[in-house]
């Protein structure tokens, strides 16, 4: 499992490592489905389809159709789950990828962690070949903290949506070029 290793982070008056990994084993699923529930960011219908997708992601390893990212850190019990996302790319249009979700435990938001889990989404999106990431969120004012951190993490409105046959608020649509980075790109 590839793992990378946020700085450290001071959370609940100590510092603690954040461990990003790649993928996911399934005696991992059910804590991070639990952090997931206990956001109140996933509806019933959401939670279902990211159980789905860890099934999928967890069994079929790097066969899988989308990627499961996670944040960890030690505790006196043990490791603990405080953060994932769930991308794959978009089936019949190559190299654009969509972000499904992303969740981080109340208790450690607005530490950097979101923000690292994107930032190893879009490290594994590029080594792909990926151009584009996209994501839908909902428009509504419950969102607004959801649009804000895509905005403060380079993602940009691609579009808007109205749901008329559909009970649910309208959504926003946003998406992230991918850049290589300076000192990869060759200059001429």
């Amino acid at each position: 499992m590839e793992s990378a290793v946020l700085e450290n982070e001071v959370i609940e008056g100590e510092v603690c490592e954040v461990r990003i990994s790649a993928m996911i084993t399934p005696d991992e699923i059910d804590s991070l489905l639990d952090m997931a529930g206990t956001t109140g960011l996933l509806g019933s219908d959401e939670l279902i389809a990211a159980e789905d997708m860890a099934w999928g992601c967890a069994y079929q390893g790097e066969e899988a159709a989308c990627r499961f990212i996670q944040a960890r850190i030690n505790t006196p019990d043990g490791e603990k789950p405080i953060g994932f996302l769930c991308f794959a790319e978009l089936p019949n249009w190559e190299r654009n990828f969509e972000l499904f979700c992303i969740v981080v435990a109340p208790d450690y938001q607005r530490l950097g962690i979101g923000s690292a889990l994107i930032a190893e989404m879009e490290r594994i999106a590029m080594e792909w070949g990926g151009k584009r990431i996209f994501l839908e969120t909902g428009e509504g004012r419950q969102f607004e903290k959801s649009r804000l951190f895509y905005e403060a993490n380079g993602f940009a409105v691609e579009s808007h949506f109205y749901k008329q046959f559909i009970p649910k608020d309208d959504g926003v649509i946003y998406c992230r070029t991918l850049e290589p980075a300076e000192d990869s790109q060759s200059y001429q």
